[in-house]
């Protein structure tokens, strides 16, 4: 049994790499479809002419340049966000469009809502457009904000450069710590020491209703499978602009990891905080123990669906249908609030429901944790034999 399931394992691994190396040979980018964005772009023009693979002209019914325009791809939430950027010949800004991205539509609705586009009306073609700086991010869709500003950038500064001979303006990105870096990194490191002190292990809930607070209502950043599938893309932010993004990535796995422990999941994890919470309230514990093993095998069942969906797609999004973002954020679609309300009724009954039956999260993180044993195990047996093949030879 034990051996058909190390098969079964490898087989799923194999099919999740077969996946991920086709649907990327599968997403390059033709000449054909580079000139389909232009024209959605621009319809009206007679033409293009390029001045490089992602930027051309728009040459107007009269033969003279109508705009400038380029496409440009960068890592928002859930991967790769394409977005057009169209200029008039004198270096303004005409349009800004967002052609394909793999974040929530929520997301993409609220940056519009929030008016993100129109202070690029106020811009030039060789201003500094750095995130944080020249331009103002949306609250809680950060990443792809962010992600929209360096696209535009880029397509710009080149069209500056190429074309209107400009030197375009740079401002000095620094690396962004601030409050929540650090408060997010205290916490991590705190968890790390918890289960080491008693004194420390007992304040284990209280110390979860902080992770609620923090890491969940304050800045809704859970850790999630989108998170965990675009690492697995090589979908990579910028480590000096999205400095939580790794903070919380490692904080999950790299305890995992050293101590063969998933201090996430017990000491972190809000949403976990959140059913404790509800546990506590009914204080009604019903047993999943004659179910557990079928129900371990659902979850792996689970993870391996999200993980193949999302390289299938490539579109880290699509692994994301947790309900952290819907009760954390107040921001999900239909079926991820009818999930939260499902989750959280039966986490009165069930202590900590919906990591015992359906976090794919919480089943990678425990893999993790599982690998680091199995690897110090091995390590300590080869170290043993060699000590002990060294006695028995009068070493």
């Amino acid at each position: 049994m034990r051996n058909m399931r190390k098969y079964i394992t490898l087989i799923a691994v194999v099919i999740l790499v077969v996946t991920a190396v086709f649907a990327k040979h599968a997403d390059k980018m033709d000449a054909n479809l580079v000139e389909g964005y232009y024209r959605e772009l621009v319809s009206d023009a007679a033409g293009f002419e390029s001045i490089n693979d992602r930027t051309a002209k728009a040459i107007g019914q009269d033969g003279s340049v109508s705009a400038y325009l380029g496409i440009d791809s960068n890592i928002g939430y859930g991967g790769p966000l394409l977005v057009g950027t169209v200029l008039s010949p004198d270096g303004k800004f005409k349009d800004i469009v967002i052609l394909e991205h793999k974040e929530t539509p929520s997301y993409i609705n609220k940056i519009t809502k929030a008016g993100f586009f129109r202070q690029f009306e106020k811009k030039q073609v060789g201003d500094s457009l750095a995130f944080n700086y020249d331009v103002d991010g949306v609250s809680g869709a950060t990443l792809s904000t962010r992600a929209i500003a360096s696209s535009v950038q880029s397509v710009a500064h080149t069209i500056a450069l190429e074309e209107l001979k400009i030197t375009p303006k740079k401002a000095e990105v620094k690396w962004n710590i601030g409050l929540h870096e650090i408060v997010i990194a205290l916490l991590f490191v705190l968890s790390y020491f918890m289960p080491k002190f008693k004194q420390l292990a007992r304040f284990r809930f209280p110390f979860l209703l902080l992770s609620v607070v923090i890491l969940g209502f304050w800045l809704n950043r859970s850790l999630s499978m989108g998170q965990i599938s675009a690492l697995f893309l090589g979908y990579f932010p910028v480590p000096g602009e999205n400095l939580l993004w790794y903070i919380i990535l490692i904080g999950a796995f790299a305890p995992a990891l050293v101590t063969g422990k998933n201090l996430y999941c017990t000491y972190v994890c809000p949403f976990c905080g959140l059913q404790e919470t509800t546990h506590k309230i009914s204080r009604i514990n019903l047993s999943m123990g004659k179910y557990m093993k079928w129900i371990r095998l659902g979850k792996e069942v689970i993870l391996f669906l999200v993980l193949f969906l999302a390289f299938l797609a490539l579109n880290p999004s699509v692994s994301s249908f947790e309900p952290f973002g819907t009760i954390f954020g107040l921001n999900g679609s239909s079926y991820q609030w009818y999930l939260l309300f499902v989750i959280l009724l039966s986490s009165f009954f069930i202590r900590r429901f919906w990591c015992h039956a359906f976090c794919p999260v919480g089943t990678i993180l425990d893999k993790a944790a599982g690998l680091s044993r199995k690897v110090k195990n091995s390590v300590t047996g080869i170290i043993t034999t060699k000590k002990t093949v060294g006695v028995k030879h009068g070493k």
